[in-house]
């Protein structure tokens, strides 16, 4: 198997991928300034948006590992290291996570944790809502992820220079309890990174909801790193069109599933129609943010739907890294939708849509997305870019041995 050893640290690829991130960051870190000046909160805001956007992409990209692991999918083999090492910004996300702390803190942030009303402060919401509560819980949300990361990613490591499949074997048997552990934690997560933001709307399906968003979002970042490497050439004879074709697949479908939970949340809201339910669409479906309501409708599914749903596009790899990329735009216009309009107004106020909060909260996720490349730049030139003493390796290689094509 040392055949498929690809180490990338005396190649372009990791200096290109750092590059390439600090111009992101460079870039983002400014507009996101920019945006912010005169509007405190806009920073605030606009630095949650980021990290939440980046938390769920590099969380998630050890959940596709971990899923792969439970569900002994071969074909993955090939291009599992890709999501493995690009998802080395879960080990950072304490110290990207202290801004947030300290905004949280000084009460920029979360309105519950400087309000005097009753009913944040009663009963089982005002445990949940207790800030020595909600700090204990992003604790444990950090040292589960860690912990993810560890047993995941680290056992694929090191199942590379293994003599046996010891490290595979663990990696199988603790799949399923990490599987379970990523669902609780990106659950709980979501509720109190995001939903908390106005504490007296809710929704027991908005974990469901993020977790489809982040899912997709991981899917094709690890879509435009194979394409990357596919073409300088690092992956000659071990992808193929099978891989692109099986990736985009799971793009298509769950960007069906994100739309299905979010029409499932609007329509039960809308049925309901309950005011403490119906006033998070009602805030967010005027005043200029309605924009990116239906935009997230347009560009989160039917454009993707329509695109990826010919088998032919999804075995192109120039055209599915396309949808790919539009994905991860998608995705940026949701979370702005949800998470932005609370910073836009003063308390009290309707939110009306502001550009340079946009900007702002744009600027937060380019520079996140800048930082995770560089993260993973680094791994790239410590690790092989594929996983070649995984045991099952050989099967996804018989994706361009057998009936299969090659690119």
């Amino acid at each position: 198997m040392s055949t498929y050893r690809i180490m990338l640290a005396d190649t372009p690829f990791p200096r290109s991928l750092r590059r390439t991130g600090g111009i992101m960051l460079a870039i983002g870190a400014i507009v996101f300034l920019l945006g912010g000046l005169g509007h405190p909160q806009y920073w605030w805001g606009g630095y949650l948006l980021g990290f939440v956007y980046a938390m769920g992409l590099s969380v998630t990209l050890v959940f596709f590992s971990a899923l792969s692991y439970l569900v002994n999918a071969g074909w993955v083999a090939a291009i599992r290291r890709i999501p493995e090492l690009l998802s080395t910004f879960v080990v950072f996300l304490p110290i990207a996570a202290v801004p947030l702390v300290v905004g949280a803190l000084g009460g920029n942030l979360y309105e519950w944790m400087h309000s005097t009303d009753e009913h944040l402060h009663h009963g089982f919401k005002g445990f949940y809502l207790s800030q020595p509560f909600f700090w204990a819980r992003l604790v444990f949300y950090a040292l589960v992820w860690y912990t993810m990361y560890r047993v995941i990613v680290g056992n694929s490591i090191r199942q590379d220079t293994a003599s046996d499949i010891e490290p595979t074997k663990r990696a199988w048997k603790l799949s399923a309890p990490m599987v379970l552990l990523y669902a609780l934690t990106i659950t709980f997560a979501s509720f109190d990174l995001v939903m908390t933001l106005e504490p007296h709307w809710f929704s027991t399906i908005f974990g469901v909801y993020s977790f489809a968003g982040h899912f997709v979002a991981a899917l094709s970042l690890t879509m435009i790193t194979m394409r990357m490497l596919d073409r300088g050439g690092y992956l000659g004879g071990i992808i193929s069109r099978e891989h692109y074709h099986d990736v985009g697949k799971l793009m298509f479908a769950f960007t069906i599933f994100w739309t299905y939970v979010a029409f499932s949340q609007y329509f039960i809201i809308w049925y309901g129609n309950l005011p403490e339910e119906t006033v998070f669409f009602a805030k967010r479906l005027q005043n200029g943010w309605e924009i990116f309501g239906w935009s997230s409708l347009f560009v989160h599914f039917i454009v993707p739907f329509l695109f990826l749903l010919r088998q032919d596009v999804k075995r192109k790899p120039q055209l599915v890294t396309l949808g790919a990329i539009l994905l991860l735009v998608a995705h940026a216009i949701d979370l702005s939708w949800v998470i932005l309009p609370v910073f836009s107004a003063a308390h009290g106020e309707p939110y009306r849509l502001s550009w340079a909060l946009v900007a702002s909260g744009w600027g937060a996720i380019v520079a996140m997305l800048g930082v995770l490349l560089i993260v993973a730049a680094w791994a790239f030139s410590r690790h092989s870019a594929v996983a070649y003493n995984d045991p099952y390796l050989h099967e996804s290689l018989e994706y361009h041995t057998g009936a299969y094509d090659p690119i």
